[in-house]
């Protein structure tokens, strides 16, 4: 009876501790779960395709070609901006690009307009009156190392070949030019890049006092955006790709879209992004892995490589606009790292941006819970971590420092 009752008390405890232990994993996937995907996870991720750059609405890519008048059947050559951005008009500031056939008159109307980039249409709705039918498509794409959302607009258009939540690809045709309701004004496509997606879709900053500063802040300037941006880097689609973020001093290392390992990492002496030579900083943009070296280093801190040095291509064309706006570099010198940037190579490394950025170890073990400004301006890896992250850099591999 004794051992019974003993048995059946152990039980008991065991049960309880069980059921404790079960609450306790339970909570912690609870929170793990809440905590959603993290830093890495969170600039990767995208509801819907990532743009590889932007195109002009209508005619060929740049905005040029032939169209024919659906009505005369005459040919006409080429396409025009007939209202700019910011320009004052009669009905007041224009917070986009007013596009039309250089045939004249109503000769476009009809003609297909596309897709400016990959994305997703957020409105596809007939407003009647003034605006027409009207398409709005949100835009995700990657810029040195930010990743940015913008949406283009297009209206007074004659017909819609896109819904609402459809996504769409570069150059796809989503409709076709058209004219206002009531006929006031000859056939032209109404194009706006907005930044600010709070806008309603027919607003009109002038018929709300607001002034050109006002609208600078809110939209982008059609032409001059689309040619600036008409081949962007996808990070998604890299098969060697480095995230390094400022905040958390941790860094990611992926393989064919998959994450392959995470790391701790020490950064520059000073805090902030670098912007010159000497200033002890890390810097923040997107760059590529240009040069690696395995072995001994001479010099007086050869040590403090550690005998791995993996070099990008610091600095990019966004490091380039911010010296050319200081005259610390010359328009030619822009150009050129602008250049060697784009095709993975080595940059411009010895004007006062500096250069020589890039991962290696440390003389000795460093702490995560110690000093993390240990380097020049390098990303500094754990002793223990260095020779692994060397061998997961092939030369070409991208690297987004955030």
């Amino acid at each position: 009876m004794r051992r019974s009752m003993t048995r059946a008390i152990l039980w008991a405890v065991l049960s309880s501790l069980a059921a404790w232990v079960f609450l306790i994993l339970m909570f912690q996937v609870g929170e793990a779960n809440a905590a959603g995907p993290d830093v890495f996870d969170r600039y990767l991720e995208h509801p819907y395709p990532v743009a590889k750059g932007f195109d002009f609405p209508v005619g060929n890519a740049e905005a040029k070609g032939s169209y024919v008048d659906a009505k005369t059947g005459k040919r006409h050559q080429g396409w025009y901006v007939a209202a700019g951005f910011g320009e004052r008009y009669s009905l007041g500031l224009h917070p986009g690009e007013d596009w039309n056939g250089r045939g004249g008159g109503n000769t476009d109307e009809g003609q297909p307009v596309h897709s400016l980039a990959a994305g997703r249409v957020v409105l596809a709705k007939d407003f009647a009156g003034l605006w027409g039918k009207v398409i709005i498509i949100e835009h995700l794409f990657y810029e040195n190392h930010e990743k940015k959302r913008i949406r283009s607009l297009y209206a007074h258009l004659k017909s819609m070949t896109v819904k609402t939540a459809q996504v769409v690809t570069r150059r796809q045709t989503i409709g076709s030019i058209g004219r206002d309701a009531k006929g006031r004004y000859k056939a032209h496509l109404h194009l706006e890049l907005r930044w600010d997606s709070s806008l309603a879709p027919t607003y009109w900053p002038s018929g709300h006092g607001k002034s050109l500063a006002w609208i600078r802040a809110r939209y982008a300037a059609p032409s001059a955006f689309i040619r600036a941006h008409r081949k962007l880097f996808v990070p998604q689609a890299e098969a060697h790709l480095v995230l390094v973020d400022h905040n958390s001093l941790r860094m990611a290392v992926f393989n064919k879209g998959k994450r392959k390992a995470t790391y701790e990492v020490a950064f520059g002496q000073s805090t902030g992004r670098k912007r010159r030579r000497g200033d002890l900083r890390t810097p923040k943009g997107m760059y590529f892995v240009i040069h690696r070296y395995k072995g001994e280093f001479s010099g007086n801190f050869g040590d403090y490589f550690s005998g791995h040095w993996v070099k990008i291509n610091y600095p990019n064309p966004y490091d380039g606009d911010y010296g050319l706006a200081r005259k610390w570099i010359t328009k030619s010198q822009r150009k050129q790292i602008a250049k060697a940037w784009a095709l993975r190579k080595a940059t411009l490394g010895k004007t006062v941006l500096g250069g020589g950025i890039g991962f290696h170890g440390w003389i000795d073990e460093w702490k995560n819970d110690g000093p993390r400004g240990l380097s020049w301006g390098c990303v500094v890896a754990h002793l223990r971590d260095v020779a692994k992250i060397y061998g997961e850099l092939p030369l070409g591999t991208m690297v987004i420092l955030f």
